[in-house]
């Protein structure tokens, strides 16, 4: 039987993918995760790849190339950041099971609406569909983080966040490759896997089990610039669910520096076409797997001190040296006709191996780094506000996210070279990992709740 008695759902202990506990969220989780991703691609995948000899979908005509990937992303985060908060407090006053089961049940129409998009090759309504699910995602991630802590035991967090976030990634991977590839080959094909996988994710969330909001005469404010105001206040009056927040934060920003770099940077720098790219994201999402998993295994041990500070210092070191080392090591460019190298073009290059080996360690640090971030603000967020300061750590990691998205932009206006970004990770990875350097040799515990 669970010993998490605040707000606890009382069924039997039982190994996590196969509780009800956290198989269902596991399941509509990484349904989602796929949609997101793969209908993001897509869309990225058609203004790249497929504009290049059909006009129909030209994007944004009359922007440099470098800028329109970003935007396209932008497309998504942003209605994250609007609603964000909103969430929050609705995930804090009503039963977090119901939350999920609507929130997929969103997720179907929205699934339709895209097939309409890729059946009339509309880039207007895709790009309208991946706001939706941006705005559905808003309310989903608050909800989830507050609600583990709920199923989960303590003992249980970094196990349930290493499966979520572990798996999360090699469906990013499957989403990338397939998005990329359906949408240039087969969209309706793409189209109906994704209403499938929509149908998947609304049964399990039908299963949920209950989890009673811990504050149901919360008054909601509905205004998502004051809401936003008031969520970002709560985070910062509790600086111990903060900090490991913005960790978690700059881990989403460089992730995305890199997901929105790569795509422009193979094709139209290194020289490569869409299946280079396919390999290179397939790399960086198995190592962060690895990373995730191992995590789960050696999180639980001593040496790293409480909540595994020290995991996640040496995490961030890793990431830090590895962004380094792509940014200073040559890379392997191909030589014939620009975005038609292959596969076999670019692993016969003699850079390639020194380059693949710098993304992949990246990778895995980053999954060293983040889970035990998770677990963190997971554990010391109070019950009766979890929920809000989860959608103020979902504000700030979006914000991040925003702005290094404009960030690039920038770079892209002011025609600086094509490694800048890669200099952007590295440096901020500096940053982050003093920090971590000096809370590793300054532990502190800090106040958990069940």
């Amino acid at each position: 039987m669970s010993n998490n008695k605040l707000l606890a759902v009382e069924t039997p202990r039982k190994p996590l993918l196969l509780s009800r506990r956290f198989a269902p969220l596991y399941i509509l989780f990484e349904a989602g995760t796929f949609n997101d991703n793969a209908l993001k691609n897509a869309l990225i995948a058609l203004i790249t790849y497929v504009a290049l000899i059909n006009p129909a979908f030209e994007f944004l005509p009359g922007l440099p190339e470098a800028m329109k990937v970003p935007i396209a992303s932008l497309i998504f985060t942003g209605p994250f950041l609007i609603f964000c908060a909103i969430a929050g407090q609705i995930a804090d006053k009503v039963d977090r099971g119901v939350i999920f089961r609507w929130i997929k049940r969103a997720e179907v129409l929205i699934m339709i609406l895209a097939g309409i998009g890729f059946l009339t090759q509309s880039i207007l309504i895709l790009a309208i569909t991946l706001a939706m699910m941006g705005t559905q995602s808003a309310f989903f991630a608050p909800t989830k983080n507050a609600v583990m802590p709920q199923w989960l035991d303590s003992d249980e967090l970094i196990r349930g966040n290493a499966l979520l976030s572990g798996t999360q990634f090699a469906v990013l991977l499957i989403g990338t490759i397939i998005g990329t590839l359906l949408a240039t080959t087969a969209p309706m094909v793409l189209a109906g896997l994704l209403f499938v996988l929509a149908i998947i994710g609304w049964l399990a969330a039908e299963t949920c089990p209950p989890a009673a909001p811990p504050n149901p005469d919360l008054r909601v404010n509905y205004n998502p610039v004051t809401a936003i105001w008031d969520v970002l206040k709560k985070i910062f009056e509790h600086p111990d669910v903060l900090r490991p927040w913005l960790g978690i934060a700059w881990f989403y920003g460089l992730s995305t520096i890199f997901l929105i770099a790569f795509p422009n940077f193979i094709a139209r720098v290194m020289g490569y076409n869409a299946e280079v790219f396919m390999l290179v994201m397939a790399s960086s999402t198995v190592a962060i797997f690895i990373g995730s998993i191992l995590t789960m295994i050696i999180g639980h041990w001593k040496i790293w001190g409480p909540e595994a500070i020290r995991l996640v210092t040496v995490g961030i070191v890793g990431v830090t040296i590895s962004a380094f080392l792509i940014y200073f090591l040559p890379i392997p460019e191909f030589e014939g006709q620009m975005g038609q190298g292959t596969i076999k073009d670019f692993l016969a290059h003699p850079n390639t191996g020194p380059f693949m080996t710098a993304v992949a360690a990246s990778s895995v640090f980053n999954g060293m780094f983040v889970v035990p971030l998770q677990a963190m603000a997971q554990r010391r967020a109070h019950p009766r506000i979890r929920a809000q300061l989860m959608s103020a750590g979902s504000v700030l990691y979006n914000f991040a996210v925003n702005v290094l998205t404009f960030g690039l932009i920038g770079l892209a206006l002011m025609n600086m070279p094509p490694k800048a970004p890669f200099l952007m990770v590295a440096l901020g990875s500096a940053v982050v990992a003093a920090y971590a350097i000096y809370r590793a040799f300054h532990l502190t515990e800090h106040k958990t709740y069940s």
